[in-house]
This record gives structure tokens, sequence and C-alpha cells, in this order.
């Protein structure tokens, strides 16, 4: 087989400048002088025989070509870095970085003791842990940002299992007479709610179901976090609509709505190319949620 003699820090400046719109924004990323990334651009440009980065007002961008270069780049790259690890691995040894996302409410309820467990089966893994929302994190994975991610949404370019199906339920004080929680939704479309901002998958979960039963539905307060909408809830400012399973205590009281019937769809997510050897051992341990 024929390999192409393209350099990978040459590839790698590439995706700097990608990633930061100018080659002096590439070269501070890469501790490169300019005319040495400027150098490894044109030593590709003339090994393809195409135009890959085009100077403009405001920076630099890739070229259609470029584009193209930097998708397969990427993912060789990621391939590159996990060798060493995979070497390591032949030894018993498993090592390295896994860069994990998820929402918050799953970050705050669900990860800390799985995260637990897998530290402590794998002591040579730094596990480094964003919370971000479903789209955001399907963006990093696409971005090489992320290794692997539990959230609420798919993407055709990653892999997706399913994990679980999560209801949502109605919260509110805990000191609530019984007599006074609704229990429909046309009940609840006449309270004030408080829950998620639109564009995040409960909140459109939610409006679905109340516009095909032909009910209004106006939250006075409209938030991202599921911590910050049980405050609100605590101090009576209405009654919230979250996923099951947010709740610790006596904090609040919880009951699902008879003809609410919608749940989220959590799934785990990650690039099928060339995972390191300590995402393959996190997937595996994430995969423990299919039983939560």
């Amino acid at each position: 087989m024929s390999v192409p003699d393209l350099s990978p820090h040459a590839l790698a400046s590439l995706l700097a400048i990608a990633e930061h719109g100018s080659l002096s924004a590439a070269a501070r990323a890469r501790s490169l002088t300019q005319p040495s990334i400027t150098r490894q651009i044109q030593d590709l440009e003339r090994q393809l025989d195409v135009v890959l980065v085009e100077r403009t007002s405001q920076g630099a961008r890739l070229t259609p070509a470029g584009e193209s270069l930097a998708e397969g780049a990427r993912e060789l790259l990621t391939g590159l870095a996990a060798l060493p690890e995979r070497v390591r691995a032949r030894q018993g040894e498993v090592a390295g970085t896994v860069r994990l996302g998820t929402v918050d409410s799953i970050g705050i309820y669900v990860l800390p003791p799985i995260l637990a467990g897998f530290v402590q089966a794998n002591p040579r893994v730094e596990v480094k842990m964003v919370c971000q929302s479903s789209p955001q994190l399907m963006a990093m994975l696409l971005a090489d940002e992320l290794d692997v991610a539990v959230g609420t949404t798919e993407h055709a370019k990653l892999t997706s299992e399913r994990l679980f199906q999560n209801p949502l339920v109605v919260v509110y004080p805990p000191n609530l007479p019984a007599k006074e929680v609704p229990t429909s939704m046309a009940d609840l479309a006449k309270r004030r709610v408080v829950t998620f901002a639109k564009g995040l998958t409960v909140r459109t979960l939610i409006d679905q179901a109340f516009a095909k039963a032909g009910l209004e539905f106006a939250p006075v307060f409209e938030l991202a976090n599921v911590e910050v909408i049980k405050a609100m809830v605590r101090a009576g400012l209405g009654f919230g609509i979250i996923p099951d399973g947010c709740v610790q205590g006596m904090e609040l009281g919880a009951s699902q709505i008879r003809d609410l019937k919608v749940s989220r769809t959590i799934r785990l997510m990650y690039r099928p190319q060339h995972p390191s050897l300590a995402t393959e051992k996190m997937v595996e341990w994430l995969r423990k949620l299919r039983s939560t």
C-alpha cells in the first residue's frame, strides 16, 4: 500500500487554522512561528497540488479541499494519538485521558457513582468532564473536543446507543397539600410552571405533548439547569416539570401527571473512528447505565 508522505505536524497546523481562523493564532496555539505554519501548509499544498488555505481580510480559512483534508486529518491524528496508549495496553496497562461530556441532570444525579467505580478500577486514566446541553455535546464530539458523551440527542456521524428512558414528573414544595397538586395536563396548564428553556430536549417533549392535547403551555420561568428549576419550585414560584430521578430525599414532592406520558431517551454517544483504549473502557463502563 502506498502511503502519502503527509506530515502529521502540518496536518495539525491545518486543523489549528480551521479552529482559530488565522495563521498567527494557529501559530500561537501550536507554539510555532507564523513562517513555520506557512511553510507546513505550502508543503501540503505542493504535495497535493491544491490550494488548502485562502487568506481573507479577517484572517484565513480553509478552501473546500482544505476542509476535506481537515476532516480526514482529524480522524488520522486521533488514531495516532492513541497509538502509545494501545502499545502500553498490550502490557496490561490502561492509561490516558478520557474527555467526557454530559447533560446537567445526568451529571448531577446519575454519573457520580458510575465515575467513582471507573476511576477506582482504572487509576491511570484521567477523566475530564464537562456539562453542556445535548446539542452542544454533539458539536463537541464532532469537533474532537470530547471522546464520549451521555445526552438526549443523536447524530448520523456519531455512534449512538440507547441507555434508558427517563419519564417526566411534576415537582412541588414538600408541604403542599395533596389536593393542590395537579394530576392532569389540563390542570397543570392553568398553573404557574417552571421548566426548561426552548430548544432543550425536555422542553421540546413538553411542548409537543401540550400541543397534541390542544392545550396552551406558557411557563413563568424557562431555565437551563435543573437545580435552578428546583430552587424556584422550593421558593413557591410554581410547579416544576423535570426528569424523574432529579429529586433527592424530601427536598421536593414529585408525582406523575396521568396523561403526560412522555420520556426522554438517554443515549451514549461517541465517534466510531479509532477510539482510544481508555475511551473504549469508559464506553463499556457507561453501558452499565442500561440497568439503572
